[in-house]
């Protein structure tokens, strides 16, 4: 072997090596299309080509000959499809004899030729290290032989003919330097009479590249496809935490500055500090080239949050996740904005007080058991628990001596309206704490105190004003139940709802803060435009309550003496008014049915006197008219004259048996009657026997009260008082 081939052979060797060894060391991501990451403009080269013939196809040069091309080349890879290569070639090559004694004048065919190629060339990249293809090229060139004397001239030349087909193995050492082994199958053609090299050949070729551009690795060539156009977020405050996850707080709109379309955006919002993970903005499936959008931004903040004080300087990112052209890129934007503490708001939308109404906190819990106890012994069994429990709260608050104090520094009258002024409101266990605050803070405080019983609260506002209203659960007709004004009651979906102007707390008692909180229902009632009424449970859907630290509030509950007694006054009071109503409907009918009713609502209160007096009243008018007469037996069974009670429950059924309304539920009610008081005589004997009666009558009540029918007593201790007295509004 010369030693042309054997350099040619050693350099194979070497780059089959080196090739072999960056397929392996790095392997391929299928999910990077490296055509297209690392795709470069123009690549410029010089090869160095060693030829034999190819006696295979019958090609015989008649001599030894070493032909070494020299050329240099242009690779243009398709913009749309990196892959296919477009080449151009400029080179030479020059063929020198090895005379021997066959061919002793070989060195007369010496000659050097230049060319001009093209063609197409595939060339895939399996990692950034390594790719491999293949090229076909033809091209014309001249050749110039020294040594034949010509007629008439020094040098004899000819025009001929080229085709190559050749694979490549590519090693890239970098972005810009590409190692290529090129072996090529080739076929020569001249257009003289000199054929002695047409045919076949084989090359066996080195090269070295060098391709324009930038590593997309290198940091400088950081892909920047987006175009961030006013990113902003607004100023956020803690309190309004959970609002802020599906409710825009700024805006950015992203522009795709390249040719090509950008996929997969995906957006986020990440505020170090504050945020376990960032926030998922949105994701867009595809920019197309010089499109614009605006993302609206959102937030998920963690609890870290709740524990900032004042006001807190931030600066988030906005970062853009997206694809081109199979590349992965990122990039981001800063902004900057305040974050005020968990206390903060603005009063641009009303309901954002929800969020400071904080039922589930134990402090409000265990005072509001407190009270609850306090009461227990003096509560109204007739009158409305919700009512009872908001007198309640309105009397513990007042004895531990909280107060309304107008903010000092900037009030709800002041603040209410302006989107740009910040306000402050107490959470509820803080205003326990100072016991003090303003409108806000107090109407927060007693609104969570009644979620905490389960009872639903909302919110009033009027032109500078905040105030509360709870539901009594009772049905809007029976608002005489509750006060006999109706205008001191608010009807809403049919249930009657009770407006507190609780600012009064301290200062005048429980029915003059409802009063006063009604009258301003009412003198803005039929302006929408000025009245807002808000439900807790629904505000604070948008705007959940914050969170806040579980700890010892050291409160003292105050004398539960003194609460038990203001209770005591105020419900009697409220309930007398209710009474008093009935009563005067009552002598102003004159008839019957409005004493017994009137009776009623007395029996109800446990104004036992009172309703005595009214069912003898409706028997003075009708000595037969059954309800009145089974009414007042009632209230003796309510007061434990039994024997009263029963002479009164037999007359009424030996009434309704003349009248051979047997049949009536009102029958059925007093053989129920008579059975309950028979059993409390401890004539069970007698109690089982108008229980089998009742059995008859109505089964189901008679199942309901099964134990009267036990003629050996000893009924469970809680079962008489299970189910109650059954009284009757008409026979």
């Amino acid at each position: 072997m010369n030693t042309p081939r054997r350099m040619s052979f050693v350099s194979l060797t070497a780059l089959v090596i080196v090739c072999h060894s960056a397929l392996f060391a790095q392997e391929a991501d299928t999910s990077v299309n490296y055509n297209e990451v690392y795709r470069f403009p123009i690549s410029v080269g010089v090869e160095a080509q060693f030829i034999s013939p190819m006696k295979l196809f019958g090609t015989d040069y008649k001599g030894n000959f070493t032909i070494l091309d020299i050329s240099s080349l242009v690779r243009f890879p398709l913009a749309s499809l990196p892959i296919l290569q477009p080449i151009a070639r400029l080179g030479f090559n020059i063929t020198k004899a090895e005379p021997d004694a066959t061919y002793p004048d070989l060195d007369k065919f010496n000659n050097t030729r230049i060319y001009l190629a093209g063609g197409l060339g595939y060339l895939h990249k399996f990692n950034k290290k390594f790719e491999a293809g293949a090229d076909i090229e033809t091209g014309i060139g001249y050749s110039m032989f020294s040594k034949i004397d010509p007629i008439g001239g020094d040098t004899y030349g000819a025009w001929n003919f080229q085709a190559a087909l050749g694979g490549r193995l590519v090693f890239n050492p970098s972005f810009n330097l590409s190692l290529n082994f090129h072996p090529t199958l080739r076929y020569f053609y001249s257009f003289s009479p000199l054929v002695r090299f047409n045919g076949f050949s084989v090359g066996i070729g080195i090269t070295a590249d060098y391709r324009i551009g930038t590593d997309p690795d290198d940091p400088r060539a950081e892909i920047r496809s987006l175009e961030f156009s006013n990113p902003k977020v607004d100023d956020m405050f803690a309190a309004m935490q959970s609002y802020y996850i599906s409710n825009p707080v700024g805006e950015v709109t992203l522009t795709n500055t390249e040719k090509y379309p950008l996929t997969d955006l995906k957006v986020t919002f990440y505020q170090p500090g504050y945020m376990n993970i960032a926030t998922s903005v949105a994701e867009i499936g595809e920019l197309a080239p010089g499109a614009s959008q605006t993302v609206p931004i959102t937030a998920s903040f963690d609890q870290n949050i709740f524990a900032l004080e004042g006001v807190t300087p931030l600066t988030g990112e906005i970062k853009v996740d997206y694809t081109l052209r199979t590349r992965k890129a990122s990039q981001t934007v800063p902004v900057t904005y305040d974050l005020y503490d968990k206390n903060s708001l603005t009063w641009d939308d009303d309901r954002k007080v929800a969020a400071f109404i904080t039922s589930g906190d134990s402090a409000l819990g265990n005072y509001m058991s407190y009270l609850r106890q306090t009461s227990k012994d003096v509560v109204n069994p007739g009158y409305s628990d919700a009512v009872q429990t908001g007198i309640q709260v309105f009397y513990g608050l007042t004895e531990i001596g909280c107060l309304y104090q107008r903010d000092p520094t900037l009030s709800y009258e002041d603040a209410k309206g302006n989107t740009l002024v910040v306000d402050s409101v107490n959470l509820p266990r803080e205003t326990l704490t100072k016991l003090a605050g303003d409108c806000d803070d107090l109407t927060v405080l007693y609104n969570a105190m009644l979620e905490s019983s389960g009872i639903a609260t909302g919110f009033i506002t009027v032109p500078g004003h905040i105030y509360s209203i709870f539901s009594t659960g009772i049905p809007a007709r029976d608002y005489r139940l509750i006060h006999p004004d109706k205008n001191m009651t608010v009807a809403i979906d049919g249930v009657l709802w009770v407006p507190v102007e609780i600012t009064f707390i301290g200062e005048e008692d429980f029915e003059s803060a409802w009063r006063a909180g009604a009258d301003e229902f009412v003198r803005f009632v039929d302006d929408g435009d000025k009245l807002g009424l808000y439900f807790t449970t629904e505000a604070q859907q948008i705007f959940r309550p914050v969170g806040f630290q579980e700890r010892d509030l050291g409160l003292q509950y105050g004398d539960r003496t003194r609460i038990s007694n203001d209770f005591r006054q105020e419900v009697n009071k409220i309930t007398s008014l209710v009474m008093n109503s009935y009563e005067e409907a009552a002598k102003a009918k004159g008839n019957k049915g409005s004493y017994n009713t009137y009776g009623i609502i007395c029996a109800r209160f446990a104004a036992y006197d009172r309703a005595e007096k009214a069912f003898n009243n409706a028997l003075a008018l009708d000595r037969n008219y059954v309800s009145p007469k089974v009414n007042l037996a009632n209230v003796y069974f309510l007061r434990e004259e039994y024997q009263n009670a029963l002479r009164l429950f037999h007359d009424a059924e030996r009434v309704l048996k003349d009248a051979g309304a047997v049949n009536s539920s009102g029958y059925a009610r007093i053989l129920l009657n008579i059975s309950r008081t028979y059993y409390e005589l401890e004539s069970y004997d007698l109690a089982a026997e108008y229980s089998a009666a009742l059995a008859e009558v109505n089964p189901a009540m008679a199942d309901r009260y099964a134990y009267l029918a036990d003629t050996a007593g000893g009924r469970a201790a809680d079962m008489s008082q299970a189910l109650g007295i059954q009284f009757l509004e008409e026979d």
